[in-house]
């Protein structure tokens, strides 16, 4: 889309695009974004990620690989729609030298929300391999998981390798309900039938709630009736607190 396009679909933010006009929007020199304070930059990476271009994705990874961590998710939200091979690759190598967890997540976000048409093997593997890593911050492995379940649909069965299933097998039973809880959403947005056993297990016994979304068991319900080929009733986001 162009400026005007995105102007006309989101008009309630035309106020924002027209103060980033303003701020020389059309011609974002290397580095613009950083000249923003926090708002405007916001506004600014929501806004490449709508235009679309290869150069605001390029833009995008530098903010991603640079120190606003309070931007890193805004910019992997947008990269996740934009983002080209080339980019796939330069967050691989931000995941390679990167120890920061908030940073780690962000990039895991991009990666688990990407276009079909950019999943290769090699993504798939990083994500088995972060969800397997126990040193890893559960956000990130949870993140992972959800990554898996978006990109290992039925459909793309033959790309589910050994490794993979067994990393979200074994998940379902980790000490750590975000774990369980993304592993749920992975085994029943993949249909693995060999997870129904834990899945019932988890349905009847886990009432932890997750921050944010609703009890394992919930989730480990929704998965089984995923596999069994029917729609998970709509669920209202809850108060993360043990029952």
């Amino acid at each position: 889309m162009n400026l005007e396009e995105v102007k006309q679909q989101f008009p309630e933010s035309v106020r924002d695009i027209e103060i980033l006009e303003r701020l020389g929007f059309a011609s974002r020199k290397t580095g613009w974004i950083d000249d923003l304070d926090l708002e405007k930059a916001i506004a600014a990476c929501w806004l490449l990620g709508k235009i679309g271009s290869d150069r605001d994705a390029d833009a995008l990874i530098r903010v991603l690989s640079g120190q606003r961590r309070d931007l890193w998710m805004h910019a992997a939200t947008s990269l996740s729609v934009i983002a080209t091979q080339r980019h796939v690759s330069l967050l691989l190598s931000i995941l390679e030298t990167s120890s920061n967890s908030e940073q780690r997540e962000s990039v895991v976000y991009a990666l688990s929300f990407l276009s079909d048409s950019s999943i290769t093997p090699e993504v798939i593997g990083v994500l088995t391999e972060i969800a397997a890593n126990p040193l890893e911050a559960t956000a990130v492995r949870a993140q992972a998981l959800e990554g898996l379940g978006n990109h290992l649909s039925p459909e793309l069965a033959p790309h589910l390798d050994q490794k993979a299933l067994t990393v979200m097998l074994e998940a379902l039973d980790d000490a750590e309900a975000a774990i369980r809880f993304w592993a749920c959403f992975a085994v029943g947005r993949c249909k693995i039938e060999a997870a129904l056993p834990k899945l019932q297990r988890l349905a009847q016994t886990d009432k932890t709630l997750v921050e944010g979304w609703w009890s394992v068991g919930e989730e480990a319900e929704d998965a089984i009736t995923f596999i069994n080929g029917g729609e998970p009733p709509p669920r209202e986001p809850r108060p993360s607190l043990v029952s």
